[in-house]
């Protein structure tokens, strides 16, 4: 029987105006596939659910756990599809993404266990120890190894085998950085690279480079606008499938000098496919979903800790 590939997308509250054009690229270029939603936080998303057919796995459906307890939070809440995803090969895209084409196409031939991104920077030193792990630090933690050479990958989009990562030494790895909160750096990502080339140099897991992503942040404004187009009300894709990642500043209304082009067309769609009227203008519902899940839940968390702080006064 082949094995099932699905996406994986995770999100806290303030991720859902994202969320809606992640899905919504999903569903136009993979529409046959099946997602899951690893939630972080007690929020509805049932609209999402009837829009797009996506399976919600909440920390109450988490078997495990070392996963229920430690595995939520920036970066985090996502390694959970790994190995409780309900299908075989997980394709995880980070919410802060859309696809741009059937980006399965790039898969290689199996047989695989993780197939990451290729390359997409030069790893420099100070790359390596802010981007990925510093060894000097990491290794008075964890077992060393051989750590130089490995092309070492931006983690926001992945695809791994369900169950193929060493779930214990993940967990060791959360525990740890609870003690050590400065070890573990960019929440998942150096976890992550460490997991997949400590097993890969021991034989243990089967790893494959192949283009899965763009990251944004690495080109121009002005080549993004020519190679990412929106003509006739339609994506324009052209060449090698992609997935489209703001690594870095995110495409939201308030932030006007970062390329957004294909995040709004698709968060559209997916505001659309939830129940947006059509006779509701779309710049202003989306200024107010990202005031719903972003702007509200904040000014409401400052008023909390000044009501705190004059109780505390007086």
């Amino acid at each position: 029987m082949a094995e099932q590939l699905g996406f994986s997308v995770s999100c806290y509250r303030g991720d859902i105006p994202l969320v809606r054009g992640c899905l919504a690229s999903i569903r136009e270029f993979a529409p046959d596939a099946p997602v899951c939603l690893v939630v972080d936080g007690n929020f509805s998303t049932r609209a999402l659910e009837q829009a797009y057919g996506v399976q919600v796995i909440r920390r109450a459906d988490v078997k495990d756990p070392g996963l229920k307890k430690l595995s939520y939070g920036f970066g985090l809440t996502k390694m959970i599809a790994f190995w409780e995803a309900p299908f075989d090969l997980v394709f995880h895209v980070d919410s802060d993404a859309v696809l741009w084409g059937d980006v399965r196409k790039n898969l290689p031939p199996g047989p695989w266990d993780v197939v990451h991104n290729e390359p997409h920077e030069t790893i420099t030193d100070y790359i390596q120890k802010t981007q990925y792990f510093d060894p000097a630090r990491v290794f008075q933690h964890v077992p060393p190894f051989a750590w130089e050479g490995h092309p070492y990958f931006q983690a926001g989009v992945i695809c791994v085998r369900r169950g193929a990562l060493n779930l214990d030494e993940y967990i060791r790895m959360l525990e740890l950085q609870r003690r050590f909160p400065d070890v573990f750096i960019n929440g998942d990502q150096g976890m992550l690279n460490l997991l997949v080339f400590r097993a890969f140099q021991a034989g243990t897991l089967r790893v494959k480079p192949a283009h899965l992503q763009t990251v944004l942040p690495v080109l121009a404004k002005a080549e993004l606008e020519q190679r990412f187009r929106i003509e006739n009300g339609r994506p324009v894709v052209t060449g090698q499938p992609t997935i489209l990642h703001w690594a870095g500043p995110k495409p939201w209304r308030g932030n006007p000098e970062v390329f957004k082009a294909p995040m709004d067309y698709f968060r559209a769609r997916g505001m659309r496919a939830c129940g947006l009227p059509g006779v509701v203008p779309l710049p202003a519902a989306m200024a107010a979903d990202e005031f719903r899940s972003r702007g509200w839940p904040r000014l409401l968390a400052r008023g909390k800790k000044k009501i705190k702080r004059l109780i505390g006064r007086k």
